[in-house]
């Protein structure tokens, strides 16, 4: 291979290197309009959905189940927020909703921290480092109502 071919073999490889850099920097929930609050659906979407929210700064978000979600059958999407929030230095805290005659019962569950993610999933949940998360439940049946995603303090140094 002559010097020439190797020089200009060696600007491509680098063009290619700057091309795919550019795009790995970008979440590719850029462009999703944020929401107040966010239906659950177990899809890339609400990945997107959530996080367009998340990254637009408000102060909550909500995350509305409309099919039944029990504190021991958090899908691994819902999960997966959780342990990024946690993992950020934030808290993940549950509230049982008061029932008509009937007094708040506290029960405690964990939630396990996911290893590593990959790169996209890196980006896609990065905005959950400013929010703690309430998770609301009926306290009888443990059925999740709701998570609100909620900002941290502007004062509190976000964790790395």
């Amino acid at each position: 291979m002559s010097r020439e071919q190797s020089i200009s073999f060696l600007c491509a490889a680098c063009l290619a290197f700057l091309l795919l850099a550019a795009c790995a920097a970008r979440n590719p929930a850029a462009g999703t309009a944020p929401l107040k609050e966010v239906q659950f659906m177990d899809t890339t979407g609400f990945d997107y959905k959530l996080s367009a929210s998340l990254e637009a700064k408000q102060p909550s978000v909500d995350v509305l189940f409309p099919a039944v979600i029990t504190l021991n059958n958090i899908p691994e999407r819902i999960d997966k927020w959780l342990s990024k929030v946690e993992k950020f230095g934030g808290k993940v805290e549950i509230q049982a909703e008061p029932e008509p005659g009937r007094g708040l019962i506290t029960e405690i569950f964990s939630i396990f921290i996911k290893a590593f993610e990959a790169a996209e999933e890196k980006l896609i949940y990065a905005p959950a480092q400013d929010y703690n998360v309430l998770v609301s439940y009926k306290a009888k049946t443990g059925i999740i109502t709701k998570m609100t995603f909620n900002r941290k303090a502007a004062d509190a140094a976000p964790a790395k």
